[in-house]
């Protein structure tokens, strides 16, 4: 008989970590900003947000992604509470898929097979997208692979009388069983890790269902530690999210171990019912984390507002001084290494730096008015804050790796920063050019014509409704508002046409305004076109993002 070897197991457990790791990056690699999507339109339906989170967990093959994922969105302020809640209750159930197919004697002699597969996508793909897939056929091809090899590196243990002792003082006292797998779970960041072992000890004999439930248990609260350590340092919508997540497993878990023999009471029983007799335990411990995780879901899923309710109690927004200096809010650098949510965070922060933007181009005509330097010192203020976002987003967008990117991604990346240069143009056009001129006004002490005013409001005005617009883009993400932008541009250029026109009739009848202000009118009417034209290439890159992302 075949003596058990450590290099073997711990070589089948490392395939099997890796083939979970490289299917996961495929699957987000292949659903690019779906996953984003999928998650920001998330209703208050929780029966909606529990569906959401089955189906995303399904694809990512972990709930610990899917929690990290939610913990970023949360983060940025694109994810409620209660509906993280919801979310995170279907990603428990979601992640029983991978349990269930370990679970099946047999499965793991495909996994050859699998992997040949992957391969010969890999050879003979052209496109980035299926090569995509060949990362998830290999991805799942060693996740078989190794359980089988696992599977093989235990059995030489059954019947080992240290580990029968061992197994037996575990039986005695679970709840060293449940704590070792808890611990094990957050050292390897992955509960399907904890899982697909016991899953393999038990292919192997060594392991009974009584000894592994408590394991189960355990694997499932050990799971939530990588999402409490992600969220530390992040706001508090962040770590509410984490917290809850690991709140609801912990009392669940507790709630199961204080109830441990009628939970596997209640295991072998639907055993009887739904697994054929004679199998190993293996079946069994998937209906038992699958089992645990629906109890839990049905029983939180009603509560999910007194519970959100709950945990806002206990993280508390933290109190935060007054004199804090201004920089970004939603560049959370821990999502970088997901692209979807990365580019939600820039997104936010873009939206920001707009808003700023759009409230210069709005103070520019008070200035104008009522001759108001101290106003101007506000505008240029103002820039500064433009421009410090505009370097922070650049930098973030930056650091997002290429090569973890598909194409609808990097030309996401690409329209967010061209988008970004826009905006920041736009507050250099409205300080270096408008407000000289409004200086040149007040240093000469000029006054517009009436007529000429009149034609300087109304052109401001219609730059400020498609600053709007544009604005809209952003939150609304319309495609529709590419054409309108495009139309306003052109109405645009025949009103300043037009207004150009009436300043010379002005001119030839020798009014006196309209000779001193005739540089500062022109100008002014060339720069506020100017601001349009970049609003109309904004829109349309950011209209560019979303079809990149579908």
């Amino acid at each position: 008989m075949p003596s058990f070897s450590a290099i073997t197991f711990l070589g089948a457990l490392a395939i099997f970590m890796y083939g979970i790791r490289i299917s996961r990056t495929g699957v987000q690699l292949l659903a690019g900003e779906r996953l984003r999507s999928l998650i920001g339109s998330l209703t208050e339906h929780r029966f909606m947000a529990l569906i959401t989170g089955v189906l995303i967990t399904m694809l990512l093959q972990s709930s610990t992604a899917t929690i990290i994922m939610l913990v970023g969105f949360a983060s940025s302020g694109a994810l409620l509470l209660t509906q993280a809640m919801g979310v995170m209750l279907g990603a428990d159930i979601g992640t029983t898929l991978v349990v269930i197919l370990l679970s099946i004697k047999g499965i793991a002699d495909y996994a050859l097979l699998i992997l040949i597969a992957g391969v010969m996508i890999e050879i003979f793909s052209r496109k980035k997208k299926t090569r995509y897939v060949s990362m998830v056929f290999l991805g799942f091809g060693f996740v078989f692979f190794g359980m089988q090899l696992m599977v093989r590196a235990t059995s030489p243990l059954q019947g080992n009388p240290l580990l029968t002792e061992i197994f037996a003082a575990l039986g005695q006292y679970p709840a060293y069983a449940f704590f070792g797998a808890a611990v094990f779970t957050a050292l390897v960041q992955n509960s399907a890790t904890t899982l697909g072992l016991t899953i393999a000890c038990a292919f192997s004999g060594i392991l009974g269902i009584h000894d592994a439930i408590p394991m189960v248990l355990g694997a499932n609260v050990g799971g939530c530690v990588p999402a409490l350590l992600y969220s530390i340092g992040g706001k508090a919508s962040a770590r509410r999210v984490a917290f809850a997540h690991f709140f609801l497993k912990s009392f669940g878990a507790l709630v199961a171990m204080g109830l441990l023999p009628y939970f596997t009471d209640l295991i072998e029983i639907l055993s009887k019912q739904l697994i054929p007799s004679g199998t190993t335990p293996a079946p069994q411990i998937a209906l038992a984390h699958m089992t645990f995780n629906v109890c839990l879901s049905l029983f939180f899923l009603p509560w999910i507002r007194q519970g959100a309710w709950f945990i806002e109690k206990l993280v508390p927004e933290p109190n935060r001084p007054e004199d804090k200096p201004f920089g970004h809010q939603y560049l959370d650098p821990r999502s970088l290494e997901t692209p979807a949510l990365a580019f939600s965070n820039a997104r936010r922060e873009i939206f920001r730096m707009a808003e700023i933007a759009q409230e210069m181009l709005a103070s520019t005509i008070a200035v104008f008015e009522n001759d108001d330097r101290e106003l101007m010192r506000s505008i240029e203020e103002q820039d500064d804050k433009v421009d410090l976002l505009d370097k922070e987003i650049k930098f973030y967008l930056a650091k997002i790796s290429q090569e973890g990117l598909n194409p609808d991604q990097a030309r996401m990346q690409l329209n967010l920063l061209t988008i970004t240069c826009g905006l920041e143009e736009i507050g250099d056009i409205i300080t270096k050019n408008v407000l000289e001129l409004a200086e040149k006004k007040i240093l000469k002490a000029r006054h517009f014509s009436e007529e000429g005013w009149k034609e300087i409001v109304d052109i401001h005005a219609k730059v400020l409704e498609n600053f709007q617009l544009m604005v809209s883009t952003l939150a609304m993400e319309d495609k529709t508002i590419v054409r309108k932008a495009a139309r306003h541009e052109h109405h645009l250029a025949l009103l300043e046409d037009k207004y150009r026109e009436a300043h010379l009739q002005r001119l030839h009848k020798g009014l006196k305004e309209t000779i001193e202000t005739s540089s500062i009118h022109l100008d002014l009417l060339a720069n506020f076109r100017r601001i349009n034209t970049k609003l109309t290439d904004i829109v349309t890159a950011a209209t560019r993002g979303i079809n990149g992302a579908e």
